[in-house]
């Protein structure tokens, strides 16, 4: 039955399927005028696409025994009812329930799955835990925005991809969870607002762009591993993370990493590959009065420290002589460090800085950022 009816958007009934059928792979795709409850035959094995976007449907989702993919089934069959199910023989659930909004009870996953991408995006009204078997290896966007999960989140150990996994999943708690084998986590917590303990990453992970994102019930210090190549907005509005801010020796984009992390203390810092700084450390007001950016090649600084403590504290930026970071950071326009127009004194040949005044801010560039730390005691 393979796309037999695909594309029939004025078939109208309900839809059928013989004991004898092995194959549905977008049978009724867009068949949006069905209605009734779907069917799956005794000796169906692919059911990928088979009601894709068919939104009359209404009853409970079907999945017979010897069916191995439910790629995209219900997608978007937002009229379905019921708990949704999933054979044991299923390898590939990617999609399978995206935007079921109506979707009740507790989300399932077979033992064979290996790929969960966006398996229950948008599903709201499903309760209970998440669940992830001992084989996926893809769990993108797997539950993003199940608002309604609760319970602890959950990672199998041949994880490679978490990325937006779990997405707005703000009433899940307990704490974070990552496998060993993960790369990617990019907004897989992101705005899960209960979570709590501390931050985790695997020793692979390479981009972590917003994983912690206004999860704000995090405590503990900020952990960043070597691998990370990017860091942007990881650690966003988390509001009680405490200690002193890391940089990780191959990141390059720290924008938005620590905005409104208002909880750390220490000097705020830049690693040696570091590009991008817009926005990083707004909003900190409890850093110390130093920081130190080591690498030479930051070109954007647009509001890094804008918000920070009082102007009554003097506060000391060291970037190295001659640099693009230097340059970056004496813009005088409205994509300076504090968001505004700024203007710089150059005292370089008295006091070795340049300086504002009113912002109470120093600038110095040294040859070497790591003596200039030593040299503080920071």
């Amino acid at each position: 039955m393979r796309s037999t009816y695909y594309n029939c958007g004025g078939l109208t009934g309900s839809p059928v399927c013989g004991n004898n059928v092995t194959n549905m792979r977008s049978t009724y795709y867009e068949c949006r005028g069905l209605t009734g409850s779907p069917v799956c035959g005794d000796n169906v094995q692919n059911m990928a696409y088979a009601y894709y976007q068919c939104r009359g449907l209404t009853g409970s989702p079907v999945c017979g025994e010897k069916v191995t993919n439910i790629n995209n089934t219900y997608y978007h069959c937002y009229n379905l009812t019921g708990s949704p199910v999933c054979g044991d023989n299923v390898t590939d659930m990617a999609t399978a329930y995206q935007y079921c909004y109506n979707l009740t009870g507790s989300p399932v996953c077979g033992n064979n799955v290996q790929n969960m991408t966006y398996a229950y995006s948008h599903c709201n009204k499903l309760t209970g835990s998440p669940v992830v078997s001992d084989n996926v290896v893809q769990m993108a966007f797997a539950y993003a925005d199940c608002s309604n999960l609760t319970g602890s989140p959950v990672c199998g150990n041949n994880v490679t991809n978490m990325k937006g996994s779990y997405k707005n999943c703000y009433n899940l708690t307990g704490s974070p969870v990552c496998g060993d084998n993960v790369t990617t986590m990019a907004y897989a917590y992101d705005n899960c607002v209960n979570i709590t303990g501390s931050p985790v990453f695997s020793e692979k992970v390479s981009n972590a762009s917003f994983a912690y994102a206004t999860c704000q019930n995090l405590t503990g210090q900020p952990a960043c591993p070597d691998t990370l190549t990017s860091m942007a907005g990881l650690y966003a509005n988390c509001y009680n993370l405490t200690g002193s801010p890391i940089c990780g020796n191959n990141v390059t984009n720290m924008a938005e990493a620590y905005k409104g992390c208002r909880n750390l203390t220490g000097a705020a810092i830049c690693g040696e590959k570091v590009t991008n700084m817009w926005n990083t450390y707004r909003g900190c007001l409890n850093l110390s009065s130093n920081a130190y950016l080591y690498s030479p090649s930051v070109s954007n600084v647009w509001n890094c420290f804008n918000g920070r403590s009082p102007l009554s504290n003097k506060f000391n930026i060291y970037a190295i002589t001659d640099s693009t970071t230097l340059t970056s950071l004496l813009c005088s326009n409205t994509k300076s460090i504090i968001g505004m127009e700024i203007t710089w004194t150059d005292d370089t040949a008295s006091n070795g800085c340049y300086y504002n005044a009113y912002y109470n801010v120093y600038i110095y560039p040294v040859e070497d950022v790591a003596a200039a730390r030593t040299a503080n005691g920071d």
